[in-house]
Parts: C-alpha cells; sequence; structure tokens
C-alpha cells in the first residue's frame, strides 16, 4: 500500500489532485469542527431541574404559624463542614461579565435593596420545619427568588411548603408571605457529592399573594454574574443558629472576597460570623454605585474559620436564573 501511495504522489498530476482532495477533506473537517465548538459555545451551560408545587398557595402559608415559623430550625444544622478547598486565583473569568440593574419597590419609601432580603420558611419530607434565606431578584415574571440551592433540595427530596417573607422581623413582615409554585436547581446539584457546593444554587418562583405579585411590593435586587472576586462584598441573612436567634437580619459589610477551588468549580469567601438559617441571604456587590445580587450565604468550612463561603455567580447561575424569570 505505501509503495503505491508514494509513486502516485511522485506523479505530477496525480499529486496535485491527491493534494486537491486532501485539502477539501480537510477543510470539511475544520468545519465541522468550527461548527461543533459553535453549538457547544452557544448551548445552555447546565441543565435545569424544575419541580412543579402542587400544594396551593393558601394551604402552604396556613401551614405557618407564628408559633412554628418561630420554632423552625436552620436547615445548616443538617450539613457538615466542607473540607474539599483549595485557595484559587481571583481571576475567574470564565463566562462573559454581566449585569442587570434592580427594580426598586413601587413603595419608594423602602429601603432597596435590603427591602428584596427575606427569610425563607419550607418543611422537610419528615415533616420537620426548616429556615434558610432569599431574594427576591428583577425578573420577568416579577416572582422569582434566589437561595440556596440546599434549601430547595436536600436529602434526595424536594421541600413542601416553601414561603418566602420579605422584610421579616420578629414574626411580622409588611406584606405578608409568597408561597412557592415552583423550584428549580441545576442538574449537577442534585448528583453533586458530599460536601460539594460549588453549584449549590437555588430559585423559587412564587405566587401573588393577597397584596400583589413580590417584586412591584417588595422591588426586586439586580444581579451581576461572572464578575471579579476580589472586592467588597455586603451580606445579609437570618441566621438562627447560637448566638442568633433567627428573628432579625443580620450583616457581614465590606468584606474583601477570595476565591477557592472546591468540588470542581469556584468558591468565593468573605469575613463572616453568621450561622445556620442565613443560606441563601444576599451578597451583594457595588457597581457604579448600583447594588447587585452577586452570591449568598451557602456553608462554612474549618479549613477557614470564621468565614462565609458563596458558590461563584457563573454561567450556571445565569442559566438557572433565566430558566426561573420564564417560568
Amino acid at each position: 500500500m505505501m509503495p503505491q501511495l508514494q509513486r502516485l504522489i511522485l506523479h505530477p498530476l496525480a499529486g496535485k489532485i491527491f493534494l486537491c482532495v486532501l485539502a477539501s477533506v480537510y477543510l470539511v473537517y475544520l468545519v465541522a469542527f468550527v461548527r461543533f465548538l459553535s453549538t457547544s459555545l452557544s448551548a445552555p451551560p447546565q441543565t435545569i431541574i424544575e419541580h412543579p408545587v402542587n400544594t396551593n398557595p393558601d394551604v402552604a402559608v396556613k401551614h405557618w404559624t407564628a408559633a412554628s415559623m418561630r420554632d423552625a430550625t436552620d436547615v445548616d444544622q443538617q450539613i457538615g463542614p466542607a473540607f474539599d478547598l483549595t485557595q484559587g486565583s481571583n481571576d475567574t473569568s470564565q463566562g462573559k461579565a454581566a449585569q442587570q440593574q434592580g427594580q426598586p419597590p413601587r413603595n419608594g419609601n423602602l429601603s432597596y435593596p435590603l427591602s428584596t432580603v427575606g427569610k425563607v420558611f419550607f418543611s422537610n419530607r419528615a415533616g420537620q420545619d426548616l429556615v434558610c434565606s432569599g431574594t427576591a431578584v428583577v425578573s420577568s415574571n416579577q416572582s422569582v427568588v434566589d437561595t440556596a440551592g440546599h434549601c430547595l433540595y436536600w436529602n434526595g427530596d424536594w421541600v413542601q411548603n416553601l414561603i418566602f417573607c420579605p422584610l421579616y422581623e420578629n414574626g411580622r413582615t409588611p406584606f405578608g408571605c409568597w408561597a412557592a409554585r415552583d423550584l428549580e436547581v441545576p442538574s449537577d446539584w442534585l448528583g453533586a457529592k458530599p460536601n460539594d457546593y460549588h453549584h449549590d444554587f437555588g430559585m423559587a418562583i412564587v405566587s401573588p399573594n393577597s397584596q400583589g405579585v413580590l417584586t412591584d411590593l417588595v422591588g426586586g435586587a439586580g444581579w451581576a454574574n461572572n464578575q471579579p472576586v476580589n472586592q467588597p462584598y455586603y451580606a445579609y441573612g437570618y441566621p438562627a443558629a447560637y448566638p442568633f436567634d433567627g428573628q432579625t437580619r443580620k450583616s457581614c459589610e465590606g468584606s474583601i472576597g477570595k476565591s477557592w477551588q472546591h468540588g470542581g468549580g469556584t468558591v468565593v469567601s468573605i469575613p463572616c460570623n453568621m450561622t445556620g438559617g442565613s443560606s441563601g441571604g444576599p451578597w451583594f456587590i457595588k457597581i457604579s454605585g448600583n447594588w447587585y445580587l452577586n452570591g449568598h450565604n451557602d456553608f462554612t468550612s474549618i479549613i477557614q474559620l470564621g468565614h462565609m463561603f458563596s458558590p461563584y455567580y457563573d454561567d450556571t447561575w445565569y442559566a438557572l436564573y433565566d430558566k426561573a424569570q420564564h417560568t
């Protein structure tokens, strides 16, 4: 075979024909590769898992009395500390940076964007009442709440009776609470290995309550993703584990972020003493004088005591958000 091929190439006309055919084949493969690459880059970075809620919103809200809200346990007591952490580069340009300005509440008297921060109540399959924190986000449907994935799906089950109560304080909330009609998380959160929180994202889509749609009344926080890590963060939430009681909003303001590699992805840490119950509470950053959601309280680690960690808000976070705002 090889001697025949050599003779073919040595013949001037045959050689030219062979080279033309070879060039044509190469061009076909090159075009196919470019199309494949283009399709891969434009495809959604993550499959989103949707869980429609069958419970009537009024039933979910009525489940929560003042006593059950007060006695609900912080969900983070059921999560072990993360050990798989290595210092990462603060150059986290994994995708194109993007941002969207927020929507202040209809009533301009509320303190925006803190008016978007609230407490999340829900029950697990065993009937235990639990708490997290969350944020009303600007969205097409005016009904999206950003929180941690483990506040929506944990230990192989979706939660039940989830409600969001913005501006919660000592059992009171000025506009009532909104019940979830749909829960969504990235597919890799459902299949995440133990102590892997790098895509611990969650979105709850809520039904209108008796006063109206969510962000019309309390506003919707602006958002940003694929942002630099080395900048000040302003974290808020409702820590319920000692020394806190979960009845008032707490904060860690102006702390500089640090990047880590964890579970095959990037997470961010800031100095912060908030405890269980604050999970899902927002991390805001400031760009040109405007506030943007760019993280949330998620987990702690004995490797970096006195710090709170958030998943890095990347293209997967955006895919989840975009799905939620069109649900």
